[in-house]
C-alpha cells in the first residue's frame, strides 16, 4: 500500500477515534446523574476504541501487530461493559435518591 495513503488512513481513523472519545468526555460533564454519565461514556467508548485500533493497524503497516491489536480490542470490549455494570450497581446500592433520579416525566 502506498505510504502516503496508509499514513492518511491512519491519521483519519486515529483523529476520528480520538475526536469521538473527546466528545464522550465532554458529554459526561453535561449530565448530573451518574447513570446518565455512565451511559454516555459506555455508548461511545466502543466506537472510539474500534476507530483507534483500526488507525493503529494502518499505522503499523504490517500484519505482525494485527493479532495483538485485535486481542486488545476484544479485551477492551469485554472489560468496558463489565466495569460499567459494576459502577452502575454500586451507584444503585449507595445512592438513596436513585429512584428520584430515574423518574420519567409524563409528556402526554
Amino acid at each position: 500500500m502506498n505510504e502516503t495513503l496508509r499514513f492518511a488512513l491512519a491519521a483519519l481513523f486515529l483523529g476520528v477515534g480520538v475526536g469521538v472519545m473527546l466528545l464522550a468526555i465532554l458529554g459526561t460533564y453535561r449530565f448530573r446523574f451518574v447513570m446518565n454519565r455512565l451511559q454516555c461514556a459506555a455508548a461511545v467508548d466502543t466506537l472510539g476504541m474500534f476507530l483507534i485500533v483500526v488507525g493503529l493497524l494502518f499505522a503499523a503497516g504490517s500484519l505482525d501487530y494485527a493479532p495483538k491489536l485485535v486481542l486488545l480490542l476484544g479485551l477492551l470490549w469485554l472489560g468496558s461493559p463489565v466495569a460499567s455494570r459494576l459502577v452502575s450497581r454500586l451507584e444503585l446500592f449507595t445512592d438513596e435518591e436513585a429512584e428520584k433520579h430515574m423518574e420519567r416525566e409524563d409528556r402526554t
